[in-house]
């Protein structure tokens, strides 16, 4: 099956922006929208049921872990998740070379981790504001979270109310999609 590269690219970027508006999630709508994205063109990356448990998983993740901005950005959370799966280094892998573990870690390194620090300069949820917004906020508190979630909603939607494809999430989700691609491609070879 052929597969429209950059479709499928774009179609990850609009889903990324979808799911921030309906989930204010960064780790769970970025890692749906990978899902997703990829499902439409008949690439299942896990079944339906398992990317629910996923979704359930990750909401807790998104905000730097628990809101606290201090942890992992959730959007790399959910875009990491996806390339490491798509890798499918499990434990039977690993069993049989503890080595191979490395295949993952360098494909989330160099597809995900040196995106966002190459575009963010860092990794967590508060260095990611910062390299976006040229500010972070307090996310435990009610009112920083009502901020954030507004300039995060804007980033996300047009004036006309149209998503647009520049938010964290839909670069995050596009970036995975890409890396995961160019994963089906190098195993067919």
């Amino acid at each position: 099956m052929k597969v429209e590269k950059e479709k499928v690219i774009k179609r990850a970027k609009e889903l990324g922006a979808e799911n921030q508006l309906k989930y204010v999630g960064c780790a769970q709508s970025t890692f749906s929208a990978i899902v997703a994205a990829l499902r439409e063109v008949g690439i299942e990356l896990v079944r339906p049921e398992v990317e629910e448990i996923f979704f359930t998983a990750y909401v807790g993740l998104s905000g730097g872990f628990g809101i606290t901005g201090k942890g992992s950005c959730g959007a790399l959370v959910g875009a990491s998740s996806a390339v490491s799966l798509a890798t499918g280094v499990g434990r039977k892998e690993q069993e049989r070379d503890p080595a191979t573990r490395m295949i993952s870690y360098r494909n989330v390194r160099e597809h995900i981790v040196n995106k966002f620090l190459e575009n963010y300069g860092g990794l967590t949820c508060r260095e990611v504001q910062w390299g976006k917004f040229g500010k972070a906020w307090d996310m435990s508190r009610p009112e920083g979270f009502e901020d954030f979630h507004k300039h995060e909603l804007e980033n996300c939607r047009t004036t006309e109310g149209k998503t647009v494809e520049n938010c964290v999430i839909s670069l995050a989700a596009a970036w995975a999609v890409e890396a995961i691609l160019d994963l089906i491609e190098q195993k067919k070879e």
